[in-house]
Order: C-alpha cells, then sequence, then structure tokens
C-alpha cells in the first residue's frame, strides 16, 4: 500500500515536537534579527526537533545559515526562458548564472503559477523562498514592484525602473550615453538633418534613456532648428510612409531604435533605389525586438546583457549583506560598433 507523498514538516510541527509554541520556534530561527532571546537549552531542543524532522530544508529556517540559504530568485514578467543562444533573455540569465557561481549562491527561477505573472498571489510573495531576487522584463506590473519595494524584500531590477514613492535598486544599460556619442558622431560627418525613429510604445523607460541620448547630441542655438524630428511608428507598415517624409524632409541620418525598423528601412530604401549609407545613413540602438537578422553590418550599440545579469546579481549579493541596505542604481556601459551603415552624406546641407 503506497504511503503517498509525505507532508513537508511546518512550524507547528517543530513547535510540538519540541514542547514549545509556535512563536518559540519562530524566534529560534529569527534570534538573529530579534530583541527577545530564548535559553541556550530551549534553542537546541528546537534545533534538534528541526534537524529530525528535516525543517531545515526549508527556506524558512534561513537562521541556520548564518541568516541566509544562499538562494537568489530570478522572476520575470513575461516568459523568457531560453530557447537558443539568441534568445534576447538567454544572455542575462547566463550573466546572472556566472556571477552567483562566483558568489556561492544558487539560482532560483519563479515562474508564478498560471495565467498573468505575479509576485504576489493571495497576499504573500513565494520569493521570500530566496533571500533576495532578480526581477528583469519589458513590461513589469509597476504596482508589484513598489509593493514588493515596501515589504522590504531584498531585489535588484534589471534594466532602468522607476516608481513612485522611495527607489530601487536597479542595474541598467546606459543608452543615453551611447546615443549621444552616436548621434553626435553623425554630426561630425557632417549631417545636419538627422531623425530619431522608434516601433510602439515611446514611453518606455529603455526608449526614453534612448531618446535622451538623441535630444543631449542636438546643437545648440540656431543650428537647433535644422535637426530632424523624433518620430514613433505603430508598426513596421508605416516604414513606407516614414522613408516618403525622410526625403521630403530632407533627412540623411536616421537613428533608429529597433533593428527590425532599420531593417525595414533598409528595405524601403534600397526599393526607391537608395543606398545605405550613401544617401541615408543609419544608427541602430540595440533592441532586437522582432529582428530577422539579416546580417548586415550596422553601426550602432549593443546592448551589455550579459553584463548586466552579472552586475545586477554582485549588486544583490552585496544588498544582502550590507546592514541597512539603501537603493542603489548602477549603468553599464553599452559598447558602439562601427558598423558600415554610416557615411558623410553625399550633398552637404
Amino acid at each position: 500500500m503506497s504511503r503517498g507523498p509525505v507532508r513537508r514538516p511546518t512550524q507547528a510541527d517543530i513547535a510540538r515536537l519540541a514542547g514549545v509554541s509556535q512563536a518559540t520556534v519562530s524566534l529560534v530561527l529569527n534570534e538573529r534579527d530579534s530583541d527577545v532571546r530564548i535559553s541556550q537549552a530551549t534553542r537546541e531542543r528546537v534545533l534538534a526537533a528541526i534537524r529530525e524532522w528535516g525543517y531545515v530544508a526549508n527556506a524558512s529556517a534561513r537562521s541556520l545559515a548564518g541568516g541566509q540559504n544562499k538562494i537568489i530568485g530570478v522572476f520575470t514578467f513575461e516568459p523568457v526562458f531560453p530557447t537558443t543562444s539568441v534568445d534576447f533573455y538567454f544572455p542575462f540569465l547566463l550573466g546572472m548564472e556566472q556571477a552567483a557561481a562566483e558568489l556561492g549562491y544558487d539560482l532560483l527561477l519563479f515562474t508564478s503559477l498560471g495565467g498573468e505573472r505575479q509576485v504576489f498571489r493571495d497576499g504573500s510573495t513565494r520569493l521570500s523562498l530566496a533571500d533576495g531576487a532578480l526581477l528583469l522584463g519589458r513590461d513589469p506590473n509597476v504596482e508589484e514592484i513598489q509593493r514588493l519595494r515596501d515589504t522590504g524584500f531584498p531585489f535588484v531590477y534589471v534594466g532602468h525602473r522607476e516608481v513612485s514613492g522611495a527607489p530601487v535598486s536597479y542595474v541598467a544599460a546606459d543608452y543615453a550615453t551611447a546615443t549621444q556619442q552616436l548621434t553626435e558622431r553623425l554630426f561630425e560627418l557632417g549631417h545636419r538633418r538627422v531623425a530619431y525613429a522608434r516601433i510602439g510604445d515611446g514611453d518606455a523607460q529603455p526608449s526614453r534613456d534612448r531618446e535622451k541620448g538623441f535630444r543631449r547630441a542636438m546643437p545648440a542655438g540656431e543650428a537647433r532648428r535644422l535637426t530632424g524630428p523624433v518620430w514613433t511608428l505603430e508598426s513596421a507598415d508605416d516604414v513606407a510612409g516614414l522613408l516618403a517624409e525622410i526625403r521630403h524632409g530632407g533627412i540623411t541620418a536616421v537613428v533608429a531604435e529597433q533593428v527590425l525598423l532599420a531593417e525595414e528601412l533598409l528595405a524601403c530604401a534600397e526599393r526607391h533605389e537608395l543606398s545605405v549609407p550613401d544617401d541615408l545613413s543609419i544608427v541602430v540602438l540595440g533592441d532586437s525586438t522582432g529582428a530577422r537578422r539579416t546580417g548586415t553590418p550596422w553601426t550602432g550599440l549593443v546592448v551589455p546583457r550579459e553584463q548586466m545579469g552579472r552586475q545586477a546579481t554582485h549588486l544583490l549579493a552585496r544588498l544582502l549583506e550590507a546592514t541597512e541596505p539603501d537603493a542603489r542604481r548602477e549603468n553599464v556601459e553599452c559598447p558602439l560598433t562601427p558598423g558600415a551603415t554610416v557615411a558623410p552624406p553625399r550633398r552637404q546641407q
């Protein structure tokens, strides 16, 4: 006759076996952070019960490991488990895994329990199974991030993340600086009408950071009138109209937020017998969402995903070791690629 699965012991089980209250068990497990002290005899009795029942395997017994389980959680707001090495999130996870191994931590991936991914469910969060967590996702639930911050649970967001109220810790790509450098390069080559274009939500933080860098590179004074606009397209289907606006406005260089946009713009230009980069220079800002990867040697920036994962893991480890951790923000430099899609304008304006 099968006995069925063995139930995991609870604090109540430990309390009954040790002959103490459940509150006493909790105090023993969290004695390091409590003003209440338990006698050594009582403490040993509780610890003996914990060992006998195997309760040490439960994440709640973190005081037995010096206050930590040496587990870092990874929570994603959308499915990101990589299927190939070119998966967008693969480098993030690779960097996290490497850093966690160096630091002596295990990684625990949280995928939520069906339906919409949630940090909190039924008033609690399973992230507490870990000492702290790394959060990532393109479209996170900001209210859940705020709530997690307010609980005091340590976490680091991978990517620039601003929320109302107290700040949160994050490690972000320095899109603004890299975009500014690339745009300034266009002006140095002699371009005067330079435009910025993207597909989709211009309010997303990475998009705002890139646009900030573009605007910082704009010339001062009267020359500012001659610069191009910022365009936000609803989809790649709007690229033909974009090219028409580019030609009508005398624009000779475009800073494209997404690889997909640059690919569509290149194809559309070739259909109109325009040369890239001779007739139109294109800079790409690293967003590979939806890209077909045509092999074009784009001039642009590289999103340092692996380094962001590593640095975020190291930052979280420092927060876990800090007596009074404060929110910390770190930027990672974006490498620039020279590519072959930028050249001096064919005709000086």
